[in-house]
């Protein structure tokens, strides 16, 4: 199964499934990032907008959160979940984060918890590279991802799984400040994390 097939399928109980495993180490994320009134930021692979809520309070009436996903079950609850806490729910795009549909230098921050994982090691450096497209001079990319560098018997066990069942459990450990550093963005703060015994890399890092 595609990957848009299957969070269009997964998008009704997502927050039941996942939103235990990814909630902590997404909050660290947000917290490094710490967006700021009057800021432009981007949500990549939003899920179900529970980090887009929080961002577009962060960057209030004069600032704007939007989010992009690829799946269009994902990104109607994201529009749900914005309406239901009073903001506009206008601002999600269905789209791939590997090609996004913004100009160059359209975001002051970008957020990515849990995306930058799902995509096959080959593809990662030229993700990165559109990400920094979209991100401002100077602008900050916080990503959270499962991390490779304190790789132990959980993370080996998990890696394993993965293999077996790539489309069901489909993050899988990256060596991210490694990654960040290697495609030209400088690293300004750094939290190791926990999602269920597996370590998380929370990295803020700056389009340099």
């Amino acid at each position: 199964m595609a990957a848009r097939e299957w969070y269009n399928s997964l998008s009704r109980w997502y927050d039941v499934i996942a939103d235990p495993f990814e909630a902590p180490a997404r909050e660290a994320g947000l917290k490094l990032l710490d967006a700021a009134p009057g800021e432009r930021v981007l949500d990549i692979g939003c899920g179900t907008g529970t980090a887009l809520v929080e961002l577009n309070c962060a960057v209030g009436s004069d600032g704007v959160a939007v989010g992009i996903d690829l799946s269009r079950g994902m990104c109607r609850r994201t529009s749900r979940t914005l309406a239901a806490a009073d903001l506009d729910p206008g601002v999600v795009v269905e789209g791939d984060a590997s090609t996004a549909p913004f100009s160059d230098g359209t975001f002051d921050a970008c957020f990515a918890s849990f995306v930058l994982d799902l995509f096959d090691t080959p593809e990662i450096p030229a993700v990165l590279e559109e990400w920094r497209r979209v991100l401002a001079p100077d602008g900050r990319l916080c990503v959270v991802s499962l991390s490779r560098r304190e790789a132990g018997l959980i993370t080996r066990l998990y890696e394993s799984i993965h293999e077996l069942y790539p489309t069901y459990v489909d993050c899988r450990p990256l060596y991210l400040r490694d990654t960040l550093l290697d495609v030209g963005f400088e690293i300004d703060a750094e939290q190791v994390a926990s999602a269920w015994g597996l370590p998380v890399e929370v990295v803020l890092a700056r389009n340099g």
